[in-house]
């Protein structure tokens, strides 16, 4: 499963971002929930994850998580992921 985001942050930067397995394998271990449930739908927080996730795998140092959240202005799946609704 693969998953492209479209992120922008508060300080113009925009960026797609595609996920790989162990993006997801991080989502999993922090919210304890199984990948099969993002088909009931993906919360903005389940967004930012992956995407901070993508983020850290690249390299890119970033703050923790709580405080990155902070710096997106917005982030949306790209359409071609027709279960993901934000």
């Amino acid at each position: 499963m693969k998953m492209t985001l479209e992120l922008k942050t508060i300080d113009g930067e925009e960026s797609l971002l595609t996920t790989l397995p162990a993006d997801f394998i991080a989502w999993e271990r922090h919210t304890k929930r199984k990948i099969s449930d993002l088909s009931e739908g993906i919360a903005m927080e389940d967004l930012a994850f992956l995407a901070y996730s993508i983020i850290k795998r690249q390299g890119v140092i970033v703050k923790p998580f709580d405080s990155w959240i902070n710096s997106i202005e917005d982030i949306e799946p790209k359409e071609d992921n027709p279960k993901a609704t934000s």
